[in-house]
């Protein structure tokens, strides 16, 4: 398996030795495609925070805005479709972290964080024998070669008991996933930032700290820059003759409270903002402002049931597909036909 690779924008506006520290860039323009518009989510707290354009394999898979002093992302920004690389993903065994964080002279590329020790982010020691499973913010499972392979960076994670993470996978990454794909189909493109908030007072190994909120938003619409967007060089696959689509631009929000665990909650882009006391999370998207945030979120729970039900009746047809399947069987070894 390659090395990965990032490059860290430094949002200190000095560089104290004892602060974190990190290979400077003035802008996010080497990654800026992953925030819809090219404008990265407004009125984030600025200190003891890290940007990431996630590299790996020469490429740049997504952006996350890392918290150095509770070692854990507030956000990761990315995009659906965007898979790119060419090798089969692999899940590792012993997660990623980025050396240049702590020391200004060390690689600047992601490297396993077997055996490492860290004073600003969070190592896979950290998560071992915790209790506590390293917790996505972009899933896994919403990519395939090497782009799934960079998502498994501890600066892209978060502590979740396991029965919490399973939950918000079907509570939210589902749901989200199945956006995307009407998204994708509708020829448009889906730009996503997931994030965490609220600290609470439980830390792994005194360290890492578990966030009491997980929470994301999605923007559905045309890239305005078709030319030049490495996210659309690449397919996803055919959504099939029967696959959902959609007309519109559309935006939707999720929340989850963590810990302790309650139901997860869909809710608008506005109201999300709202709630974690942020400016815009995108530049310019239909169903983010007061005006037409309640029509959008109408829109939205019937595409939203629209898919389950087709999801649903595939799963009718492919189990009634299996009995016919084992009946015919059964009849021609009794010498029988359906006639």
């Amino acid at each position: 398996m390659g090395t990965p690779s990032l490059v860290l924008f430094l949002l200190f506006p000095v560089l104290d030795p004892g602060i974190v520290q990190g290979k400077v860039i003035q802008d996010l323009s080497k990654c800026d495609w992953f925030f819809q518009g090219k404008v990265p989510p407004q009125g984030f707290d600025t200190q003891n925070r890290v940007k990431i354009c996630q590299r790996y394999k020469n490429h740049y898979h997504f952006v996350t805005l890392y918290r150095t002093d509770l070692r854990i992302p507030v956000y990761s920004a990315y995009r659906f479709p965007c898979t790119l690389g060419v090798v089969k993903r692999l899940r590792p065994r012993t997660w990623f972290y980025e050396p240049q964080i702590d020391d200004l002279h060390a690689s600047a590329e992601m490297m396993s964080s077997n055996g490492t020790a860290s004073d600003h982010q969070a190592v896979d020691a950290d998560y071992l024998h915790s209790g506590y499973d390293r917790g996505h913010l972009y899933p896994y499972s919403f990519n395939r070669k090497e782009s799934a392979t960079a998502t498994c960076t501890l600066t892209n994670a978060v502590p979740q008991t396991h029965e919490a993470n399973v939950n918000w996978a079907k509570e939210a990454e589902s749901i989200v996933l199945h956006l995307a794909k009407i998204c994708y189909n509708s020829s448009r493109s889906m730009y996503v930032v997931t994030g965490s908030a609220n600290s609470t007072n439980i830390k792994l190994k005194n360290k890492v700290m578990v966030p009491e909120v997980a929470w994301t938003a999605l923007c559905c619409t045309s890239p305005p820059h078709r030319n030049n967007d490495p996210c659309l060089n690449n397919k996803v696959g055919p959504g099939g003759e029967n696959a959902l689509t959609y007309d519109k631009d559309f935006s939707a929000a999720f929340r989850k409270r963590m810990q302790p665990e309650e139901p997860g909650v869909r809710l608008t882009v506005r109201e999300l903002q709202e709630q974690l006391g942020v400016g815009k999370m995108f530049e310019s998207c239909r169903g983010t402002s007061a005006e037409d945030e309640a029509e959008t979120f109408k829109e939205v729970t019937l595409l939203i049931e629209g898919e389950m039900l087709a999801v649903n009746r595939g799963d009718s047809l492919r189990r009634w597909s299996w009995v016919l399947t084992v009946t015919c069987c059964l009849l021609l070894e009794m010498g029988l036909n359906w006639f």
